[in-house]
């Protein structure tokens, strides 16, 4: 359920349904993604923040994901699951206006007051870009304050 509820919480924009989702501190790694940047660990509220700027220039994004492993000891779980990664923006002619992203999300949850939160999230791209990444600058362009 957790692993559903962070694909659709990105795609209908619910950032409250996102934020349900972490514990209150989470290690985020994304050193084999776009930006290639080395693990960090955020408050939950910043890294919904970071999701709700990356995602809010898209038209539309699709994230799907397959083939859970669950692996679950007491209170602790960790869950690999296949994701692929749709995204939309309009471009000009001749630009991609579109990417799509084949990996894997890396989930480390714990069980805290009865609820599954995610504590730590690696995002691993595991095949070549469909399309093309810059699509996310494209997309960042669309939502930078004007000066």
């Amino acid at each position: 359920d957790v692993v559903a509820g962070l694909a659709h919480a990105q795609d209908d924009r619910d950032w409250v349904a996102l934020r349900r989702l972490f514990a209150e501190h989470v290690t985020l790694d994304l050193s084999t993604h776009y930006h290639g940047r080395p693990p960090a660990t955020v408050t939950a509220a910043d890294l919904v923040e970071l999701a709700r700027t990356t995602l809010a220039g898209f038209d539309c994004t699709h994230h799907a994901a397959t083939d859970l492993l669950v692996r679950v000891t007491g209170d602790e779980a960790t869950c690999r699951a296949h994701m692929v990664a749709y995204h939309h923006v309009p471009a000009g002619p001749g630009v991609a206006d579109h990417c799509t992203m084949r990996g894997r999300w890396d989930l480390k949850l714990r069980k805290l007051d009865g609820r599954w939160l995610i504590e730590h999230w690696t995002v691993v791209r595991t095949a070549p870009w469909e399309g093309s990444p810059d699509v996310y600058a494209l997309a960042a362009a669309r939502v930078a304050p004007r000066t």
